[in-house]
């Protein structure tokens, strides 16, 4: 090979593109490689291969810095000596390493600026992508991420969407090309890259830098949003980052009507009915006008679909919930507060008969944040009992709602109340010490111990208005329930003879019957249930006791709190998942148990998992504590005889039953009657 060669970039950029696309199906097909030629006893050095896809890769990002380079000097002017051989020639180095990559960057930054200032100039979009390509090549550098970001470049791409969507226009409710989406996926990989490298200090950029993405040019959260939406994922951003941004996007989010309001067709006034917008919505401006009053209903209910795929808040959600550091800094701190509430809402959904799963990412966000009790206790604490008064301010808030209100926006989604219910599942122990509090102090977060787990104390009214918002989803309802028959389970499986124990089960009764009186409240009623419902149940007291019996009782911290909080957090993720129970007929007729007396299936599964007793010779599938009861058989009427012998040859957890917890079930719900 000579001294010289001429390139064109653009082959060069394709060339580095065909490398990585190389280097990355060596990686996809090399476990298989390797696992074909192990089974053909094939004599490949597989060492050689694997160091060779190693190679590929460096390849493939040094011809990528080549290429970056190659675009930027063909964009600047050159000043070459015109008596020279070769006066119109620009050198490449081949060695990156003499790559001036922080000149490089600040020259690409000013023709970012360039090209975005005049967006309608015919090479605009070209300087764009090459810009956006060079900043995510360029990830691993911090010194060229430094400079770009001083030179401006973070102000570019903070409104790069708003750019890119002018360029392509609206077309079938869709704002941004794929091309545009894949510029928009390096903008966000370079400022994920250049934010965290600022916040470990690894370089400095602009004391105000945050600003660009909370406070960003015009308001337009829009864009920062997009950014966030088509950049990488949430556990590759800096959680101090992510959860200021995250923060920003929510206090936009509640000052404006995210989706537009829905009238009802009136055929008796010749009304098709239709949506209606706000005439300051934030999707006017994406061309995704909805009023059918002005677009006719059919074009306005297109639209509908691409306001939900635009949403950034819905984008900022989901990257927050999959960074659990951001999203217990977003529920904690002087906002923490404010951001529960603005996630515990009924307005995570959209009028009308369109229906979207928007619901999901803030219900993500709010178990990410609380369920982390081991390793991060304070935070989680603190987290939870700002979701906690969150659900208990909707409840009151949702009681004062009009019929028109509550036609646009039925109660809270299904996936915010489950979140709301796994919370209390993780937190069921810190309930039921919280059941002799006084109502008005809220819910907050506490250290008993001083040097103990964190927990938090919920005022009464706070958790009875939690419980029932909770609870107006009755299958969430069922969760409720019987996460304090878990923690009952527990118990008796561990210890139900020591002092602590039996205060602990008289707590978790006066829970349980705040919990019964709590969910009257908004008609989750067992003696009106359907058969369904009375199925549900069941398969709850299935997972109930399958979950006991796989909890080692000798593995768990020797406090009893301890054991309380932490042997009862997988309650939280295991028995909610939706295959973890037995199938039960559902055409079966069967009568479940009244609230108080439920609890002794609790009482026997702890039992039977400890080995303290053994099933009745009839029935040995309930040897693992997982006691069904079958369809048309007489299972419940053997577990009455079951439990009359356990009663007579142990008084004691007859004691138990119905005297410390039968006294505190009667406190918790007779206080709540007379509340």
């Amino acid at each position: 090979m000579g001294d010289f060669a001429g390139v064109d970039p653009q082959r060069v950029r394709q060339l580095a593109d065909r490398l990585k696309d190389l280097a990355d199906a060596l990686d996809k097909e090399g476990a298989t490689i390797r696992r074909l030629f192990a089974e053909w006893n094939g004599q490949l050095n597989q060492g050689l291969l694997a160091q060779q896809a190693a190679q590929i890769h460096d390849d493939a990002r040094t011809m990528s810095r080549r290429a970056d380079e190659a675009f930027t000097m063909q964009h600047q002017p050159r000043f070459v000596d015109p008596n020279g051989p070769h006066p119109d020639w620009v050198t490449i180095p081949w060695d990156i390493s003499k790559i001036n990559t922080t000149v490089e960057a600040q020259q690409e930054a000013a023709e970012l600026k360039q090209a975005m200032d005049n967006p309608d100039d015919p090479q605009s979009r070209a300087t764009i992508a090459e810009v956006a390509q060079s900043l995510a090549d360029h990830q691993d550098d911090p010194a060229y991420l430094q400079a770009f970001m001083a030179g401006g470049g973070l102000d570019q791409a903070a409104r790069a969407a708003r750019i890119l969507h002018g360029q392509d226009g609206t077309h079938d409710g869709v704002v941004l090309s794929k091309d545009s989406e894949k510029i928009l996926a390096e903008f966000g990989q370079g400022v994920a890259a250049a934010t965290t490298f600022a916040q470990q200090g690894r370089i400095s950029l602009p004391p105000d830098y945050l600003k660009k993405l909370t406070q960003p040019a015009g308001g337009d959260m829009w864009s920062v949003g997009m950014l966030f939406k088509y950049g990488p994922s949430g556990a590759d951003w800096d959680p101090t980052v992510l959860s200021s941004v995250g923060g920003a996007m929510l206090d936009w989010r509640s000052k404006q009507q995210m989706r537009p309001g829905y009238s009802a067709p009136d055929f008796s006034i010749g009304s098709p009915g239709g949506y209606v917008e706000d005439k300051n919505a934030w999707y006017k401006s994406l061309g995704l006008g909805v009023d059918y009053l002005t677009v006719g209903s059919d074009a306005a209910a297109a639209n509908i679909p691409g306001i939900d795929a635009n949403d950034p808040s819905l984008a900022l959600m989901r990257r927050v919930s999959e960074n659990a550091d951001a999203s217990r800094q977003l529920l904690t701190g002087p906002d923490g507060a404010n951001h529960a509430k603005e996630l515990v809402s009924y307005t995570w959904q959209t009028p009308g008969p369109q229906a979207f799963d928007d619901a999901k990412w803030p219900a993500a966000v709010i178990t990410a944040a609380t369920l982390d009790r081991k390793d991060h206790g304070q935070q989680s604490a603190e987290a939870a009992a700002n979701v906690v008064n969150a659900g208990a301010a909707e409840y009151t808030l949702e009681g004062n709602r009009d019929d028109y209100q509550k036609e646009q926006y039925p109660a809270v989604p299904a996936d915010l109340t489950h979140a709301l219910a796994q919370v209390f599942a993780g937190y069921v122990p810190d309930f039921a010490y919280s059941t002799d509090g006084k109502n008005g102090d809220g819910a907050y977060a506490i250290q008993p111990d001083g040097d103990g787990p964190f927990m938090i104390h919920a005022s009464r009214d706070t958790m009875r208005d939690f419980l029932s918002e909770v609870m107006r989803n009755h299958a969430d309802g069922d969760n409720v329930v019987n996460a304090v028959n878990a923690q009952v389970a527990l118990t008796f499986a561990r210890d139900s003879d020591s002092q602590q124990a039996q205060a602990y089960l008289s707590n978790l009764a006066e829970l349980r019957g705040e919990v019964s009186v709590a969910g009257t409240k908004v008609d989750y009623d067992a003696a009106a249930r359907t058969d369904a419902d009375h199925l549900n149940e069941i398969k709850w007291l299935n997972a109930v006791g399958g979950f006991v019996a796989s909890v080692p009782t000798n593995n768990v911290p020797a406090d009893f709190v301890k054991a309380a909080i932490w042997g009862g957090l997988p309650i939280a993720s295991a028995a909610f998942s939706t295959g973890n129970a037995a199938t039960v007929d559902t055409d079966a007729q069967v009568t479940v148990f009244d609230d108080y007396a439920q609890m002794r299936v609790s009482v026997v599964q702890g039992l039977v998992a400890s080995g303290r007793i053994q099933p009745p010779p009839n029935h040995p599938e309930w040897s693992g504590g997982t006691i069904t009861f079958r369809p048309g058989s007489h299972d419940q009427q053997d577990f009455e005889g079951w439990w009359t012998g356990i009663a007579q040859r142990d008084p004691e957890v007859e004691n138990i039953y119905k005297t410390t917890m039968g006294n505190g079930f009667d406190l918790g719900a007779g206080r709540f009657r007379s509340s």
